[in-house]
């Protein structure tokens, strides 16, 4: 985490830093991302950056951390499912909050995709956003899916998870560029009552639940074949 000093900026001068640096990282890997730079556009001494964060790794995990904080709420802005929602109903309420973060933060969203994705640079930040990333969210989905019938039983939730995973951070890409959406025609209002976008979220569904839902006829199919 960031120390006391770059909370207690002025929010101007914090906030400026902070956009700084989420482009540097969205348009650079880890590696690549240059701290000379960030201190360079925000007009700040390279001392001073230090007074904010201990190095390059903390500012990294920071923004990560910041990344994840505005998914949860755009999540909690989104339409909560009933109480009796099915497993395929919290599917779509996350499918639809990834494709908002994708259109309203999408640096945030490219710095995400690398960490979660393609670009793991420490092994111990590995082990700890595998154990709190999207994989693991949606492994746990899919074992109370199988708990309450949702999901069939011969569902290999491994290899589920990571299809979900790849779809989550695809998907809000893919409806950018078929549905032509950007922060002035996709917002709160549009999500629920855009009909391209419902048809097309639910033509998604109608894919995943034709793989994963539990059917009575083929369980019983399953079970004689064992």
């Amino acid at each position: 985490m960031p120390k006391k000093t770059f909370f207690n900026l002025p929010d101007e001068k914090r906030e400026k830093i902070l956009d700084i640096a989420i482009t540097e990282f969205a348009e650079n890997s880890y590696t690549a991302a240059s701290v000379s730079e960030i201190v360079r556009k925000a007009k700040i001494a390279k001392g001073s950056f230090y007074q904010y964060f201990d190095n390059k790794k903390e500012l990294y995990q920071y923004l990560i951390e910041y990344g994840t904080e505005e998914r949860f709420n755009i999540l909690k802005k989104l339409p909560v499912p009933k109480k009796d929602a099915s497993l395929f109903d919290y599917l779509r309420l996350h499918f639809l909050s990834a494709v908002y973060f994708e259109v309203h933060k999408p640096r945030l969203a490219k710095i995400a995709y690398r960490a979660f994705i393609e670009e793991i640079p420490f092994p111990e930040m590995k082990e700890d956003l595998q154990r709190r990333g999207t994989t693991q969210f949606f492994k746990q989905l899919l074992t109370q899916g199988l708990v309450h019938g949702d999901v069939a039983v011969w569902i290999d939730t491994d290899m589920a998870a990571y299809v979900l995973e790849v779809i989550y951070y695809q998907l809000g890409k893919y409806f950018i560029n078929r549905l032509k959406l950007t922060k002035n025609n996709f917002n709160y209002q549009e999500i629920n009552e855009d009909e391209e976008i419902r048809q097309l979220l639910s033509n998604l569904m109608d894919i995943i639940e034709a793989g994963l839902k539990h059917d009575p006829d083929q369980s019983e199919k399953f079970l004689v074949a064992e």
